[in-house]
């Protein structure tokens, strides 16, 4: 069924946001070349239609904001054998988030400097030096320069 034509009692579902990167693409070489290189996590499939009785999933990713990203995602969901669900990088409200980059905030904060410890499920030779995330920092400070009109 297309998500488009959901009945409305689906649409009232709780929201269900679901990673892409680690959670259903396995995503074992990490950021790796920036392609969609993986097999799905065992049981991704499944543990979306199993969800989808009970919430309004959608696949939040930072990929999807660009179309062709978008797309290749989309096409390796159906190759794979995913159920539709939408698609976006647009952080909605939702009542949980499924993704294998969080620590879950209790109300106290942790020390920052055992944040940098921190192993996704799949990867357990990360590191928060490692060269990649300067990379990812630069993007992140050449998008903000962009929203905000400035150079950063």
């Amino acid at each position: 069924m297309n998500f488009m034509e959901m009945e409305m009692t689906d649409k009232v579902k709780p929201v269900l946001s679901v990673d892409f990167d680690g959670v259903l693409h396995r995503y074992s070489k990490g950021l790796h070349d920036g392609s969609i290189y993986d097999s799905p996590t065992p049981g991704a499939q499944e543990f979306i239609r199993k969800a989808q009785e009970h919430f309004f999933v959608m696949i939040f990713t930072a990929r999807a904001r660009n179309p062709e990203m978008k797309a290749e995602i989309i096409e390796w969901l159906d190759e794979h054998g995913f159920p539709e669900v939408p698609v976006t990088s647009t952080k909605y409200p939702s009542f949980l988030w499924l993704d294998d980059r969080c620590e879950r905030f209790t109300g106290a904060f942790p020390d920052p400097e055992s944040l940098l410890k921190f192993q996704p499920w799949n990867r357990h030779d990360t590191e928060a030096t490692e060269p990649g995330w300067k990379c990812v920092s630069d993007r992140i400070l050449e998008d903000l320069a962009a929203e905000q009109g400035t150079n950063i």
